[in-house]
């Protein structure tokens, strides 16, 4: 699962390159919002690309685990099995240095619909957009646990 080619439409569905969009992100470079770090999430577990979705979780995340090498053996075995079949951001915002997008991911694994919608949550530390939780929701209901 290679990062997406440069003239690639992005895998995130935004409809433009992967070059003008997600790319960039998946390099280094700081997303300029909450929603254009989720979609770059969303292209690096598309792409299997472990080191984005652990430099992008905030240390405060419930997500996040302290041994690094099995969290990114979990990820990549995670990326492998899952196909990602295409993501609508419903809504996004930022209010100072917090965030929020409201999205709905289209998934499989071994044939069966595992899609989800979520309202996650962002911060910005130093200048740089970080993934901190969500609560998932069905795709017109409200979030649960």
């Amino acid at each position: 699962m290679p990062r997406p080619s440069a003239n690639a439409p992005c895998p995130c569905g935004s409809g433009t390159k992967a070059k003008g969009c997600c790319l960039p992100v998946l390099l280094g470079a700081a997303p300029a919002t909450p929603e254009a770090l989720m979609r770059s999430r969303y292209t690096a577990y598309a792409s299997g690309d472990t080191g984005h979705l652990i430099r992008t979780t905030h240390p405060d995340s419930p997500h996040r685990e302290a041994d690094v090498r099995a969290w990114a053996e979990e990820l990549r075995r995670y990326c492998a099995a899952v196909r990602f079949l295409g993501l609508t951001v419903d809504t996004s915002g930022e209010d100072g240095d917090t965030g929020r997008v409201r999205f709905y991911a289209r998934m499989a694994l071994d044939g069966r619909d595992v899609s989800f919608g979520e309202d996650s949550r962002f911060r910005r530390v130093d200048g740089r957009w970080l993934y901190v939780d969500g609560a998932r929701r069905t795709p017109d209901g409200p979030p649960r646990a």
